[in-house]
């Protein structure tokens, strides 16, 4: 037990280095490599380490000690064909940020004939874009890919008689937020053509906060000797901290002598509780759960950036510009995605396990604020996977791919606006909308999972 616990807490110094975060109806549906072969319809059936990220409840099927580590390699591929300000086609764009491995690590042990208890840390997976600081979509993102999120957990799962499951976990959600974007810097005292590059400083907003408490409750209830329902929620996670803001100043004469004093931001926002249900069935050698995962995206309105004593001093005519409040809008809606997965043995004399499942996820991102901060819409995704069991080890694989259809931003209904921290805009706001065009994203699952009943 000492050594597992000194590699669980290595491991996570590990996720907390490698894993991306999110910053937006902003992660895919599924997690872990067991859980993403069956296409995320993992509540009902949840019967591992696993549980720890998806039902808690399913601790309680666990009878000896057991370890389990996976990383599951994800990429996202981006493409935006943006419309300026001035309607006028501007050229393609793409993510250039590869793809990133996400661990998760786990351990479990019984206590007693019907208690478990479990610690691990985890990641969701995500895709984080980074694109040219020139390029077209540069007032909505230009970098966010190395932005960090993991999930340290502990959990206890009680089995109460034979057929009935409660679990709940406690957890802190790290968060390392490093973002590039381009901000306007017109100055109040004169009139700019919308989207002037000599007035376009690039800003970088980091931000590292260690204590954002939240947690998870489950149950599962065998119905039958072959059904079991399942369902679980996972609380809101609530970002929030000390950071710092520097800023690039616009190659425009009016700031020709001037630079930049304080560098202090605070950065708030809200991610999301999720609601999972799901029924399993087992005939035979085999296991088929229908699922359904509810996102709350509508508690994420808005990312919030407020400078403390941030200014820009000595430019020329004016003396002082003090940057205000960051408001970069989001707006988003309640996600919910339908999966079908599949998990069995073919043969009962090989230990050879086969995977398959599929999921539609709705749109959290409106089409009024979807912009390459996180690229979002509704998803299409196919999952297989194999596992293999040795004596006490299990080896799983998984390959799964997600695609959403174009969306399309029309210039009369996208209303993610050009920022400007230096101009007061709460009279007069500036109607410079930079979101305009059409967006295509697709995402690919590659995946390890090693585990050991001990």
């Amino acid at each position: 037990m000492p050594s597992i616990a000194r590699l669980a807490l290595a491991v996570a110094a590990v996720a907390a280095a490698a894993a991306p975060a999110v910053a937006g109806g902003m992660y895919l549906p599924t997690r872990g490599v067991r859980p993403t072969g069956r296409a995320g319809a993992f509540v009902a059936g949840a019967d591992d380490v696993s549980s720890l990220w998806w039902n808690p409840a399913g601790l309680g099927h666990l009878r000896r000690p057991a370890v389990l580590g996976d990383a599951g390699f994800v990429s996202q591929s981006v493409a935006y064909d943006r419309i300026d300000s001035g309607g006028n086609p501007q050229p393609t764009v793409e993510n250039q940020a590869p793809g990133l491995p996400v661990p998760s690590l786990g351990y479990a042990h019984p206590i007693g004939r019907r208690v478990v208890v479990g610690a691990g840390v985890w990641a969701p997976y995500a895709g984080l874009a980074r694109f040219d600081a020139e390029g077209a979509q540069r007032y909505s993102s230009v970098d966010m890919s190395r932005s960090l999120l993991a999930t340290v957990g502990v959990g206890v799962a009680i089995r109460l008689g034979d057929r009935l499951r409660l679990g709940l976990t406690v957890q802190n959600h790290i968060a390392a937020l490093t973002a590039d974007i381009v901000l306007s810097g017109c100055p109040g005292q004169t009139v700019c053509a919308p989207e002037d590059p000599e007035f376009d400083s690039l800003n970088r907003v980091e931000q590292r906060s260690y204590f954002q408490p939240s947690g998870s409750l489950g149950v599962q209830f065998d119905a039958a000797r072959t059904v079991t329902l399942g369902a679980s929620v996972q609380l809101p996670v609530a970002i929030g901290g000390a950071g710092s803001l520097s800023t690039r100043l616009p190659s425009s004469g009016f700031f020709d002598g001037a630079s930049v004093e304080g560098d202090r931001a605070d950065i708030s926002m809200t991610l999301p509780a999720a609601i999972r249900a799901g029924i399993e069935v087992r005939p035979g050698r085999w296991r088929i759960e229908a699922a359904v995962d509810a996102e709350l995206w509508s508690q994420h309105e808005e990312v919030l950036i407020e400078p403390k004593g941030v200014r820009i001093v000595n430019a020329p005519g004016v003396g002082t510009y003090e940057f205000g409040p960051i408001h970069i809008p989001r707006e988003y809606q309640t996600s919910v995605a339908a999966s079908l997965g599949l998990e069995g043995q073919p043969s009962a004399g090989l230990p050879l396990t086969v995977r398959a499942g599929y999921a539609y996820e709705t749109a959290a991102a409106p089409t009024e604020y979807l912009s390459v901060l996180t690229v979002d819409g509704a998803k299409h995704l196919g999952a297989a996977g194999l596992g293999y069991r040795a004596g006490p080890w299990t080896i799983d694989l998984v390959l799964a791919y997600a695609t959403m259809p174009e969306r399309t931003v029309d210039p009369t209904v996208g209303r993610a606006p050009q920022v400007n921290p230096i101009r007061d805009t709460s009279a007069t706001p500036l109607e410079v909308f930079v979101n305009w065009g059409a967006y295509r994203s697709s995402w690919l699952v590659a995946g390890l999972g090693v585990g050991r009943s001990l």
